[in-house]
């Protein structure tokens, strides 16, 4: 018959069968866990995962909400501009040139527009336009970044399994798409 035991951290020790005594074996529980990184709760007779690890695994969810978030872009102009990593690079590097067009007292192109998240394009007639338009992507990202931080920064100071598992981390992420 096969008996399940924990060693003292209460971690999985093993399964012993008939008899047999795994290594570290300090006293049987019921079952064995679902998960090798789960410890024994005596006082609910339960594994668990403990709470460094719901902590990380709540994190990676604020994680990838952000991702989330900014692969939906944002609402501007009645339409939606993409924010994602790639799209951040070239709205930094066109932003730079509208400024060093304006800075110089070049001209800039007229007909230039910005490709947008449904393909159509917005109209950037001028270098103001361009500067705009990269300084409302910039106060979003860093908006939804505050809005990670604040949760990550919540989820670290929870003291117990339930709290870190009860925190809402869906708030703050809607910006009128």
């Amino acid at each position: 018959m096969a008996r399940h035991y924990i060693r003292n951290d209460n971690t999985f020790a093993g399964t012993g069968v008939d008899g047999g005594l795994p290594p570290g074996a300090v006293a049987e529980v019921p079952a064995a866990p679902s998960d090798g990184r789960q410890v024994w709760d005596a006082t609910k007779e339960v594994w668990v995962l403990p709470l460094d690890l719901i902590k990380v695994q709540r994190v990676d969810e604020v994680g990838a909400l952000y991702d989330a978030a900014l692969i939906a872009g944002m609402a501007y102009q009645g339409t939606v501009l993409q924010i994602r990593p790639q799209d951040q690079a070239n709205l930094t590097t066109m932003g730079n040139e509208a400024r060093w067009a304006k800075a110089l007292g070049a001209a800039w192109p007229t007909q230039f527009a910005w490709r947008m998240a449904d393909d159509t394009f917005l109209a950037l007639p001028t270098a103001d336009d361009m500067i705009a338009l990269g300084e409302a992507a910039k106060a979003e990202v860093y908006r939804l970044r505050l809005v990670s931080w604040g949760h990550k920064d919540a989820i670290t100071a929870l003291e117990t399994a339930e709290a870190v598992l009860a925190y809402d981390i869906s708030s703050g992420w809607q910006n009128g798409i």
